[in-house]
């Protein structure tokens, strides 16, 4: 028998650094710009490049279900829509209906995204994801997210 294992951390706000501070508040600030009429479940994140400019993202619900975006991918597409900057972080944050923090650990799509464009890069992309304990779930490698992954290395066409 294999195994998979990894490492994380676990810290309050205070004990992240202050870089991993602020890109946690615009997280939250993000979330303001939330459309979740049907959950009211508000999500926000923000995704650093590597020259210190910030992306925001939050969720976008559509009734026309599954139409709507995770914030993670709205804040993933809109960064590299807008430059071709690595990734050096993503953050992602949420509050429930009642406005108390919820868990915010992201989806096999949002992981399936950030995992394809850290193979685009030289560099590890650290994720930070808000837990309901006002805690933060640090990981300094996305693929530990998704072990076993699909990626373009894995598709094979033949030119025609």
């Amino acid at each position: 028998m294999e195994k998979f294992e990894f490492n994380y951390l676990k810290q309050s706000f205070d004990e992240l650094s202050e870089e991993d501070q602020h890109l946690v508040m615009q997280a939250v600030d993000a979330m303001n710009g939330s459309h979740s009429p049907y959950s009211n479940f508000q999500v926000g994140s923000s995704v650093e490049l590597q020259d210190g400019s910030i992306i925001l993202g939050n969720n976008q619900e559509n009734a026309a279900y599954p139409s709507g975006l995770c914030a993670e991918r709205v804040a993933l597409f809109a960064a590299k829509s807008m430059s071709k900057q690595p990734i050096r972080a993503i953050t992602v944050v949420a509050r429930n209906n009642k406005m108390d923090t919820a868990d915010a650990y992201s989806c096999g799509n949002c992981r399936q995204v950030m995992l394809e464009y850290a193979g685009q890069q030289s560099s590890p992309i650290k994720v930070i994801m808000g837990s309901n304990d006002s805690s933060y779930i640090v990981l300094e490698d996305v693929r530990h997210l998704l072990p076993f992954s699909f990626d373009a290395k894995n598709l094979k066409f033949e030119k025609g």
